[in-house]
């Protein structure tokens, strides 16, 4: 398993549009995605970080998807942005 790591930059004023998207829009692309196994979207309560942690079962699926969002540019007044994506192996679960 690998797992594509997603940290963003939130707008705290606008969680509920910020809630929206995730839960809306970067789910619904996730689950379309080769090799999709399970995700989860955080944003930190009143925060600027948002974090999504998506496992896929290869790495070339997670090096695949995580070209979505390294491609989303910077939009200077917008709810969020993607700040890094890397692809990490799974090591062990609990």
């Amino acid at each position: 398993m690998n797992t594509m790591v997603v940290t963003m930059k939130v707008d705290p004023d606008r969680g509920e549009e910020v809630d929206r998207h995730l839960r809306d829009d970067v789910t619904a692309w996730a689950k379309r995605q080769p090799g999709f196994v399970t995700g989860q979207w955080l944003r930190l309560s009143g925060g600027e970080h948002g974090l999504g942690v998506v496992v896929f079962d290869t790495e070339e699926h997670a090096n695949a998807a995580a070209q979505g969002p390294r491609s989303q540019p910077w939009v200077e007044g917008r709810a969020w942005n993607t700040e890094s994506v890397r692809v990490l192996t799974q090591i062990a679960t609990a």
